[in-house]
């Protein structure tokens, strides 16, 4: 018997999760993107170097220090470039790795650790 097409759809569904690209990008998944960020322009990148976190907040308006969500053509996946931010908490990856994220309610962020991949504990401000 010979090939046969796959006639499904790819999933979109699944854990709120956040992929960190070998390329040095935060890819936001579609989950995560529908719970957290929807109508979201702008985001601000934070760092939790005693518990090696990263937090990632949905901002209402652009400040000094935010980032530009960019979204795809149908607006369910985030990405924005993280290579500044790795480098200054030395975290490097030589795969795409992705991580499962939790909302943070007092803060008002998605969190996930990234415990084990950061090369030596930096504060974030080197």
């Amino acid at each position: 018997m010979g090939f046969e097409p796959f006639e499904g759809k790819r999933s979109h569904s699944g854990d709120p999760a956040v992929s960190i690209t070998k390329a040095g990008n935060f890819i936001i998944n579609s989950t995560c993107v529908e719970r957290h960020f929807k109508g979201t322009k702008y985001i601000k990148v934070f760092w939790d170097s005693e518990n090696e976190k990263i937090g990632i907040k949905p901002l209402t308006a652009k400040d000094t220090y935010a980032y530009r969500l960019n979204l795809s053509p149908r607006g369910n996946v985030g990405a924005f470039s993280g290579t500044a931010f790795f480098k200054s908490i030395g975290l490097e990856h030589k795969a795409t790795k992705s991580y499962a994220v939790e909302w943070n309610k007092r803060e008002q962020l998605i969190e996930f650790s990234v415990q084990g991949d950061v090369k030596g504990k930096k504060t974030g401000k080197d």
